[in-house]
């Protein structure tokens, strides 16, 4: 009997080849020129966390300070990446209940298969570096112990978002596009931005899978926000903005530096995330500075804009990123 042979630990499996899906339906909103490629790569393309396990376990030697300044980064991708088993679950079991098409729904199953394997990846890499981090690691350095501190808030901030996406999917008719849609473009580039600047391989590997999982999510979402948001009523269209705003509190809690309690100070908040951003570079993580993160969480805010400007949805104005509201929001 002929032994299947295993893919090499860190490196990509080859897309399961399988027939074309079915041609969309007329009148199927997307994109001009993407949909057959983007439903059979969300439904036939896999990656395995697995499969980058051995190269992470052997990754090192690294310090205390920068296990845990690891645990710490990965934590806070973890708490925007814990949203998406929950969100597209939810929105796969409401398409389903409405007889959506086989297209979306299919869509919603793979991106629900990525999520999961998104967060399976970030506690893989958590407990290779701090296990049991954050809740039941004892932090061994000042950095770690204020670093956890602000782990607290920031997962905190993530299910205050969830029971903005659970009224909205409990509305009929509202989905999670939005917010979403937002995190997938942030998500998207801020691992495009750590896969450049990575010197560990399984590392620069993973953020890259992860970066074009994203990418696939915000073709689909958009999709999704062509067909739904045009049918919305007045306060579906309130649902939306507060979602995408919930996201946006979020993601600002996990991207931008907290506003300095005591400047200069070991323990001070915004003084732990600069030392963590430092440990983390040193290590060889490649995470973007607080000026990077921020144009790039502002980027993805102003392309939300604008696609909610077209179907009447208001946006709040952002003063500290300099993101004026739309009109529909200064009346």
């Amino acid at each position: 009997m002929q032994v299947q042979q295993q893919p090499a630990v860190g490196t990509p499996r080859t897309a399961t080849t399988s027939p074309p899906l079915e041609v969309l339906p007329p009148g199927w909103p997307a994109i001009p020129g993407e949909p057959e490629w983007l439903w059979q790569s969300l439904r036939y393309q896999f990656w395995h966390p697995a499969d980058l396990a051995r190269s992470i376990r052997h990754a090192g030697p690294f310090t205390v300070e920068q296990r845990e300044a690891i645990a710490y980064w990965w934590s806070l991708l973890a708490a925007i990446e814990g949203l998406g088993p929950r969100a597209y679950a939810a929105a796969f079991v409401h398409a389903t209940e409405r007889h959506d098409s086989d297209q979306v729904r299919w869509s919603l199953l793979a991106m629900l298969r990525d999520a999961l394997q998104h967060e399976q990846l970030c506690r893989l890499v958590i407990e290779r570096f701090a296990p049991g981090w954050p809740l039941a690691y004892r932090p061994q350095t000042t950095l770690g112990r204020t670093a956890n501190r602000h782990l607290g808030q920031v997962y905190q901030e993530a299910e205050r978002c969830w029971d903005g996406y659970r009224r909205g999917l409990a509305q009929e008719g509202i989905g999670v596009t939005g917010g979403a849609l937002l995190g997938e473009l942030v998500t998207g580039a801020l691992c495009e931005q750590w896969a450049a600047g990575c010197t560990m391989p399984a590392f620069a590997t993973a953020f890259r899978h992860l970066a074009r999982d994203a990418q696939r999510h915000q073709a689909v979402l958009r999709s999704l926000a062509a067909r739904d948001w045009p049918l919305l009523s007045a306060e579906g269209r309130s649902e939306v903005a507060a979602q995408v705003q919930a996201t946006a509190r979020l993601l600002s809690a996990a991207m931008l530096d907290p506003v300095a309690e005591q400047p200069g100070l070991p323990g001070d908040p915004a003084t732990s995330r600069r030392a963590c951003h430092a440990a983390a570079c040193r290590a060889g993580l490649g995470v973007p500075d607080a000026e990077r993160r921020q144009e790039l969480l502002r980027t993805a805010l102003l392309e939300i804009k604008d696609l909610q400007r077209r179907y009447d949805i208001p946006f709040p104005a952002m003063p500290g990123l300099a993101i004026l509201a739309t009109e529909q929001d200064t009346t």
